[in-house]
């Protein structure tokens, strides 16, 4: 019996399961720090020097970025602001995600970028005009034309990563963990199910 429970939950694979989180992190911090240096206009002046702070910031593409948001469900918020917040947003999720550190809360204030964007992509279209565009072409997702739909994958990878948390192994998060529960000098508390242990199949209270 023992055998085809192990068999059925592939517990012996437990071992790896630091692989998912690891790779939707490592996925995405490119993706939101691509998006957020462009959102500010970093990094892209054509006298850009590494040395010289006074040529990171490309001005013009940065007032691109403004002028983009002017007509949006949004722009009553302050453009200006709303791009500069999104963009600090994304930078440092990126820098987080890929260290690691405070994943879960990474994860949701990046969940409030995805939601922003992807209304102000829907445009006058609005959400369920949207929605019932996904439907009527039977949940095929087209990434390569619909933007609002790339936007929603975002949002589901980013759900599976508040859940699985950062992972074991390559997180700050999972040594900060570890550290704080040494600490703890409990056999209970050692004992403790570990939060980074992804395993769907567990049970609340059954080890």
């Amino acid at each position: 019996m023992k055998f085809l429970v192990g068999f059925f939950s592939l517990e012996w694979m437990r071992v790896f399961d630091f692989l998912a989180p690891l790779a939707i992190r490592l996925f995405l911090a490119p993706m939101f720090w691509i998006s957020g240096v462009k959102r500010l206009g970093l990094f892209s002046s054509s006298d850009f020097v590494i040395y010289n702070p006074l040529t990171w910031l490309n001005t013009e593409a940065f007032q691109q970025s403004v002028a983009s948001m002017g007509n949006t469900l949004f722009s009553g918020l302050g453009a200006e602001t709303l791009v500069i917040l999104l963009g600090i947003i994304e930078i440092t999720a990126a820098i987080l995600l890929v260290l690691g550190f405070a994943v879960r809360w990474v994860v949701l204030a990046l969940m409030f970028v995805v939601v922003v964007l992807g209304l102000i992509a829907m445009g006058d279209a609005g959400f369920l005009n949207s929605m019932q565009q996904l439907i009527m072409s039977h949940g095929y997702t087209n990434m390569t034309n619909n933007v609002t739909e790339v936007y929603l994958v975002y949002f589901i990878l980013l759900l599976a990563l508040f859940f699985m948390g950062a992972g074991r192994w390559v997180s700050l998060d999972w040594y900060i963990y570890r550290s704080f529960v040494k600490r703890i000098d409990n056999k209970s508390a050692a004992a403790m199910h570990d939060p980074f242990e992804i395993d769907a199949t567990d049970e609340p209270g059954i080890h």
